[in-house]
């Protein structure tokens, strides 16, 4: 997961993510954007939240049972998220 949030980080022009096991936070420059990412996660079916007193973190919590396929999935849908606000 560290990964592949880093590898998104790094396209992106993004700041490092930070995190531990499957629990990690992808932080944005500007306020609200992670926010604008949870939106369009969410209308494709990924279940992100939000941290920060601006909204400048991507909080990323898949359960401990997720498998490979669902993970890769689920981080197609994060990157399209991205590229479609962050990444404007």
């Amino acid at each position: 997961m560290g990964r592949a949030l880093t590898s998104l980080a790094q396209r992106y022009g993004l700041p490092a993510p930070r995190g531990r096991g499957l629990a990690w936070g992808l932080p944005f420059d500007r306020p609200g954007t992670a926010r604008e990412v949870r939106r369009a996660a969410y209308r494709a079916g990924l279940l992100v939240e939000t941290a920060g007193p601006q909204d400048e973190v991507l909080k990323i919590l898949p359960p401990l049972t997720i498998g490979y396929e669902q993970s890769e999935k689920g981080l197609g849908i994060l990157d399209e998220a991205i590229a479609s606000t962050a990444g404007r």
